[in-house]
């Protein structure tokens, strides 16, 4: 792929920090054995005050409670560099644990990050593909995010399918009555045919509300399409949510019910030098240096009761705490504002909605099911076959 179009379309997957390898719950390890008897149920209580301190509650063990989900998110930012606190919010309110972004729109003066780790995968040279694995637990999960533009072919066949595990999400500008265009194009022939050789199952439904809204024609389309190997299928909901930042496209939360333990984020305290008693510290560091005395005792002896006494006066004359979920990017007129751009947008759906069924002439109904006519195709390319 030519370097321009790949700064213009690139897809990039951005992976929260409960993505790549997502850890398990960790083994639980005994108190040591003859340890004179008194310092295990020492190392009990202290192992039960962590548990917690990390749940809010009293005797509080590892329980079904702290299990959920692996949350996903497809969208197609249409530009995501001046989205970024809006989709920053986005993933930490839905707990998104990976988000496949198309039509990013990068390039590498950009530097783009969401306290995440990114992968650069190279891509196909007709459609836009990158792929990554992760393990939950002992699962490994592989998944695939796509853009295909609607000038370029489909490469669909070149994808390296395993037989289960799997997921493909994208926007594969294509259309097709099981995902409920009212016809469908060679495009859309090709995407089920890929669908059929893979046995992927279109985790779309025809009912869902529209992903796309095009304010250039003023129509609902969903060219974001959703697709698991069967056993993934039967674990996966989906929920196509609110806009987001601005785009056209609105995004999609996939929930795989693998009841997983994620992993929570570190909090470390941090000194608040802004209310800081700067007096105080220095006539406090001041007597609790007085005593120490080089050549009375070993250096690195020395540098240590140093060191110790300034973390003493900083300790009594410094504030220091850690806030969890702290978010200084977003506030509530943030949010305001942003549910407003959301009401505003399906009320001008909805509006062109109506006004399309009340002005369109009676059809011949179809009473052709999407299923069936997929079957169709299917039993046709076993008899060519």
């Amino acid at each position: 792929m030519d370097n321009a179009h790949s700064k213009r379309y690139g897809a990039l997957p951005v992976r929260s920090r409960q993505a790549g390898e997502v850890p398990g719950p960790a083994p639980q390890q005994g108190p040591p054995h003859d340890t004179g008897g008194h310092h295990a149920p020492m190392r009990g209580a202290r192992l039960r005050r962590r548990r917690e301190m990390a749940t809010g509650r009293k005797g509080t063990t590892t329980t079904e409670e702290t299990l959920r989900p692996l949350n996903i998110l497809q969208w197609n930012a249409e530009g995501v560099y001046n989205k970024k606190l809006a989709l920053t919010e986005r993933l930490h309110a839905e707990k998104i644990d990976v988000a496949c972004i198309q039509e990013t729109h990068l390039n590498p003066n950009h530097r783009f990050t969401i306290r995440a780790r990114d992968f650069q995968v190279d891509t196909n040279q007709q459609a836009e593909i990158n792929g990554v694995k992760i393990t939950v637990d002992s699962t490994v999960l592989t998944i695939f995010n796509l853009y295909c533009p609607p000038d370029k072919e489909l490469s669909l066949q070149t994808l390296d399918i395993p037989a289960e595990n799997c997921l493909a999400v994208g926007d594969f500008n294509s259309h097709s009555t099981c995902w409920g265009y009212d016809e469908t194009d060679n495009r859309g022939e090709e995407v089920e045919d890929w669908q059929i050789d893979s046995k992927m199952i279109l985790l779309n439904d025809p009912e869902d509300p529209p992903t796309f809204f095009s304010r250039r024609w003023v129509s609902s389309t969903t060219p974001d399409l959703a697709f698991a190997t069967d056993d993934l299928s039967k674990k996966t909901t989906r929920g196509v949510q609110n806009q987001l930042g601005g785009s056209d496209h609105r995004p999609v939360k996939l929930a795989i019910n693998l009841q997983y333990r994620p992993q929570d984020s570190k909090t470390f305290p941090r000194w608040n030098y802004k209310k800081a008693n700067w007096n105080i510290f220095v006539s406090l560091s001041d007597q609790y240096t007085k005593g120490i005395r080089v050549a009375d005792q070993n250096i690195n002896r020395a540098i240590d009761a140093f060191n110790k006494a300034i973390l003493k006066a900083a300790s009594e004359t410094i504030p220091r705490g850690a806030r969890k979920n702290y978010r200084p990017y977003w506030t509530e007129e943030l949010q305001e504002l942003e549910d407003e751009v959301s009401k505003t947008r399906e009320r001008l759906r909805m509006t062109h909605h109506r006004k399309q069924h009340s002005t369109e002439r009676i059809k011949r109904p179809n009473t052709e099911k999407p299923a069936t006519k997929l079957q169709e195709r299917a039993g046709e390319k076993r008899q060519r076959n």
